[in-house]
């Protein structure tokens, strides 16, 4: 989904010396769109494989803002200031406010989808849409949280900090900060879901994605660690991987803390289902905790095609 050029501002009002509405809009996105292309220059001078963004600009590290949590255990919602920390080269960034679950992520790809179907950063939808594209029964229940989703997306702010050089010579060049989503708005009676879309995270991030997420394949996998490996592995370049298996816990913020049988069971949980659904070819876990993988072919990376492409959702016989 490709934002065209800005057009020209018309002339100041010589009556009034002000700007029409319509030219001060068109200012704002300019900024924006500045400040976008400043990310994306600093980004392109890193090497080839910090350059690729899993979800948010976490390169190398893969450091998600998304977590793993049981509702059931928990009656207040956590709040959470979450670091990446310094050891990326871009910069680092920061994620604050309400802890975002793999459910919300979920949930935005279900409202990215919608972005690039009706082309326009805001749009209506329903939360049976929403539930159909999620692969959820359309319930009070999941009414609910898919509400809440939409909720945390709107209110967790996420710090981007972006760096150069290393020891006493590295300084911040810039820091941005905002939410991924800017408006939300519900009517109970009807289900009808309006949302905004914030224009920053569209030009940082919606149209700068190049991991292929296939939302029905997503949405037909039981485990969320498995959800979470999926987006992990579609923003690697290669075929096969090799990585340390706590590596690959944190990647995806699995509690590494936990009892080593523990997690090592999550981690082939995860990875058995990847490859009962033909993702993965193979895969092994070693007795040194190392994880091999292999992809299938046609999981490719495809580094030309953003995440959802001009058409958005689309049946198996190619039709909206």
């Amino acid at each position: 989904m490709k934002t065209p050029p800005d057009p020209p501002l018309s002339p100041v009002d010589k009556t009034t010396g002000t700007l029409s509405f319509v030219d001060k809009q068109l200012i704002g996105r300019r900024m924006i769109r500045e400040a976008a292309l400043f990310v994306d220059r600093h980004l392109s001078r890193q090497p080839p494989v910090q350059r690729f963004f899993s979800f948010m600009p976490t390169m190398l590290t893969r450091v998600s803002p998304f977590h793993f949590k049981n509702r059931a255990k928990s009656k207040d919602w956590p709040l959470v200031r979450l670091d990446s920390g310094d050891v990326n080269a871009w910069g680092r960034m920061r994620v604050v406010g309400e802890l975002l679950v793999i459910f919300d992520e979920t949930v935005l790809f279900c409202l990215l989808s919608l972005m690039s179907r009706y082309q326009n950063e805001a749009f209506e939808s329903t939360l049976v849409e929403l539930s159909g594209i999620a692969g959820v029964t359309p319930t009070a229940a999941n009414f609910t949280a898919i509400w809440r989703s939409i909720q945390r997306l709107a209110g967790t702010r996420i710090d981007l900090e972006l760096t150069s050089g290393s020891g006493k010579k590295r300084r911040c060049l810039k820091e941005m900060t905002g939410s991924i989503l800017s408006f939300g708005d519900l009517d109970r009676e009807s289900g009808i879901v309006r949302i905004a879309v914030n224009p920053y995270f569209i030009e940082m991030y919606a149209e700068s994605f190049v991991t292929n997420i296939d939302l029905r394949f997503r949405s037909g996998l039981k485990g969320d660690v498995s959800k979470a490996f999926y987006r992990f592995f579609q923003g690697q370049y290669e075929k096969t991987l090799s990585i340390d298996l706590h590596r690959l816990a944190r990647s995806v913020n699995l509690d590494t803390q936990q009892a080593p049988g523990r997690l090592r069971t999550q981690v082939l949980s995860g990875l058995r289902e990847l490859e009962t659904r033909k993702y993965l070819e193979a895969f092994e876990i070693t007795e040194d905790n190392r994880v091999h993988t292999v992809k299938a072919r046609h999981t490719a990376l495809k580094i030309d095609v953003p995440i959802f492409g001009s058409r958005g959702l689309e049946t198996k016989d190619g039709r909206d």
